[in-house]
């Protein structure tokens, strides 16, 4: 109920990531009959954005949606340390458990990412449960198959998932070796229905994929993408750190094995193995580091630094030091999250004040050019999404940079200008009128003031000319005078009835209250 109470506090005060309105944009697709991988892009898997879309549904055009899909986070949080509780509670008893929630919860990574609306919550939330099914439990083949079918549900979130199933395949390998030969083990029956469990929601998707002709796009985005567009940085050099520490880790875990002599599967050993060697395949050999990445683990981790922390005499004589000691690593959780995310600090305060301009300015068919779903209820131009692997692709010339093209086709008349690639970038500028932020909306603000205009245009729409107040009659090459024009691309000669002509700027937005800047006057 305590941590509760603080996520509740912190609901606005999480960092904003953009990972967060991406997300949100693929869920919200959902709702528009639009299908993963073909008319949006997505690299993660699809059942996060399919179980969140009625979310989306509900929350229409809200301005203050990212609040509301924070709060639906909680429920994976719970999920979470839920089973981390329930995991630490069979294999050391209450108080073990209550600490390990505690320590876990307000981590301070974990604390602030996992409020987040992002695929991982649920990711992290679904392995941790499936592990709860079987960590300290006899084993039964109901208990392997359910832990398998949320694993496969973590699957069907995030490809991660793989590294965690190889982790856990291979730490449970070295401490099977080292426990004795008349222990119960999960038999081979056992493992067959871990491994159903793994493949049925995964293959459910599979199917529901190839019947809507979708594979190949998907393994584009769920594969191919995140493969071809990362390389990491001394390969070879950080493969042998890795083989290097990876085999210290399980020497020392043998020791640990071996000296602890657990008459049954030693549980605090494989957490601490399996999340070691997470950790270093995360930092060694993945390609993409992010701070998401280590959700799953940081809670076993604790389950095991309790579990070890549980065997030492010279604290377990010391009730009061032991009282003193997690106070202060409570303190300085807490005191860590405070200076990260200052609960009084608004972070979604800019993000709802942008949504709210794009969403008053365009229509639900009207594109809106963002760097990665920002605009979440209307649709993008440009099919990539410009995150951390499109952009180096784009620098290296492996992916088209088809932006002004796409701007031009589908007469996107309002930009979010952030991440765009330096020649679409100056495209905007000279195209679009900024209007707030990183608003831009298409037009251009006149040279000079006379009422005989030349215009160039690039982007086709509908368009008006202002004084920086009010619209300006004219006749647009030659036709009837009137107060608004549909451009089509090029030079276009107007003559102004009267006024002191400042902008052209698109129309519908100028009709809903936005006005360009008027011009500066004076001595």
């Amino acid at each position: 109920m305590f941590l509760l109470v603080l996520r509740l506090a912190w609901l606005n005060a999480y960092t904003l990531n953009s990972d967060e309105a991406q997300h949100a944009h693929v869920a919200w697709a959902w709702t528009q009959g639009l299908l993963p991988y073909r008319d949006v892009f997505d690299n993660h898997g699809p059942l996060f954005g399919w179980l969140h879309s009625p979310l989306l549904k509900w929350l229409d055009n809200r301005p203050d949606v990212l609040t509301w899909l924070r709060l639906a986070m909680q429920f994976w949080y719970v999920i979470a340390l839920g089973s981390a509780g329930w995991m630490a509670q069979r294999l050391y008893g209450w108080r073990v458990a209550a600490v390990v929630v505690l320590v876990a919860g307000l981590f301070p990574r974990f604390f602030v990412v996992s409020g987040q609306f992002r695929t991982d919550d649920m990711w992290m939330a679904m392995w941790l449960l499936g592990m709860a099914f079987v960590a300290g439990a006899p084993p039964r083949l109901w208990r392997y198959f359910i832990a398998g079918l949320a694993m496969g549900c973590a699957l069907s979130v995030s490809q991660k998932t793989l590294v965690l199933l190889v982790t856990t395949i291979v730490s449970a390998g070295v401490v099977r070796l080292m426990r004795p030969s008349h222990a119960p083990r999960a038999g081979v029956r056992c493992w067959i229905a871990a491994l159903v469990g793994v493949l049925v929601v995964p293959a459910i998707w599979t199917i529901w994929l190839g019947t809507h002709g979708l594979l190949e796009d998907a393994w584009y985005g769920l594969a191919e993408y995140n493969i071809g567009g990362a390389n990491k940085r001394h390969a070879a050099q950080q493969g042998l750190w890795f083989l290097i520490f990876a085999a210290v880790l399980v020497v020392f875990c043998v020791r640990e094995a071996r000296q602890r002599s657990e008459g049954g599967f030693d549980w605090t050993v494989f957490f601490a193995l399996q999340g070691g060697l997470y950790l270093l395949l995360i930092w060694f050999i993945w390609p993409l580091i992010t701070k998401q990445d280590f959700l799953p683990v940081l809670p076993t981790l604790a389950i095991a630094s309790a579990g070890l922390a549980a065997t030492w005499q010279w604290l377990n004589t010391r009730p009061i030091l032991r009282g003193a000691l997690l106070l202060v690593l409570l303190v300085a959780e807490m005191a860590t999250v405070i200076a990260y995310a200052p609960p009084w600090q608004d972070d979604l305060a800019e993000q709802r004040n942008e949504l709210s301009s794009v969403l008053r300015y365009t229509n639900e068919t009207d594109t809106v050019m963002d760097p990665k779903g920002d605009s979440i209820f209307r649709m993008r131009p440009y099919y990539p999404v410009l995150e951390s692997l499109a952009m180096r692709r784009l620098r290296r010339g492996q992916m088209a940079d088809t932006i002004v093209d796409d701007l031009v086709n589908h007469r996107t008349m309002l930009v979010v200008l952030r991440r765009l690639p330096p020649s679409s970038a100056r495209f905007v500028m000279l195209n679009y009128v900024q209007a707030g932020g990183d608003i831009w909306i298409a037009g251009r603000m006149l040279a000079d003031h006379q009422p005989q205009q030349t215009i160039d245009v690039n982007v086709p729409g509908d368009y008006v000319v202002t004084d920086g107040h009010q619209r300006l009659s004219g006749s647009l090459d030659g036709a009837p005078p009137a107060d608004h024009w549909f451009l089509g691309r090029g030079t276009h000669h107007l003559v102004l009835s009267g006024g002191t002509p400042v902008a052209y700027v698109w129309s519908q937005a100028f009709d809903r209250g936005w006005r360009p800047a008027p011009p500066v006057t004076g001595g």
